[in-house]
């Protein structure tokens, strides 16, 4: 269940959002440190944002975009509220138990069916030049969340399910070479510099009687 390349290549060539056309439209977004808001901004109806600046947050406001003051790890949401939880350049940013909670707290705030959608870089030599990393998280340190047994000290977060992994390639300033770059990015381990990975929140079935 992921965007095919070509889907991902003209929806980057039209301006769009691959994630955004692909997994969010008409759908009950909710944006984990929106920032700005970028993605916001894809769908002001359908897309609320959560974060924890204020005069950010009195910014956005004011441009008529949904957004509530708020930081991991406890949103002011209830359970089950949202269609898609979405965080974009964030869990880098954040300590250990803080980056579980977005997996922890994506999950509590899906409704059944719902995805949770994390971004972020791959380490490169690029990584550690912004000054806000704080520590990368791989994809495969994300599956493990979900593992009964994988010996973290973390709970496991149960009820999601892995469904996808995108990854976008390097070279970003060039655009014959940024093309080329996510071309092998999408189906080999090379030359990655970003993640998309995609979790459903499973139903729950209940017993025959």
């Amino acid at each position: 269940m992921r965007p095919s390349f070509l889907q991902m290549l003209i929806s980057r060539l039209s301006g769009r959002d691959f994630i955004h056309e692909f997994y969010c439209k008409e759908k009950h977004v909710l944006d984990v440190g929106c920032g700005e808001g970028e993605f916001l901004r894809r769908s002001p109806k359908t897309i609320e944002g959560i974060e924890p600046n204020e005069d950010v947050v009195k910014r956005l406001v004011v441009q008529g975009l949904k957004v509530t003051k708020g930081a991991l790890p406890n949103l002011p949401f209830q359970d089950g509220s949202f269609d898609v939880v979405h965080s974009r350049n964030v869990i880098e940013h954040l300590d250990i138990p803080t980056a579980y909670s977005i997996v922890s707290e994506g999950s509590r705030l899906l409704k059944e069916g719902g995805l949770l959608i994390i971004a972020s870089e791959v380490v490169t030599k690029e990584f550690w030049d912004t000054f806000g990393h704080v520590k990368p998280y791989s994809t495969k340190a994300l599956l493990k969340l979900l593992n009964e047994k994988s010996r973290e000290e973390f709970a496991p977060v149960t009820g999601l399910k892995h469904i996808a992994t995108i990854y976008l390639g390097n070279y970003y300033r060039n655009k014959i070479l940024y093309f080329l770059s996510c071309l092998i990015a999408y189906y080999l381990p090379f030359l990655r510099r970003e993640y998309f990975i995609v979790f459903k929140k499973e139903k729950k079935y209940l017993p025959t009687q």
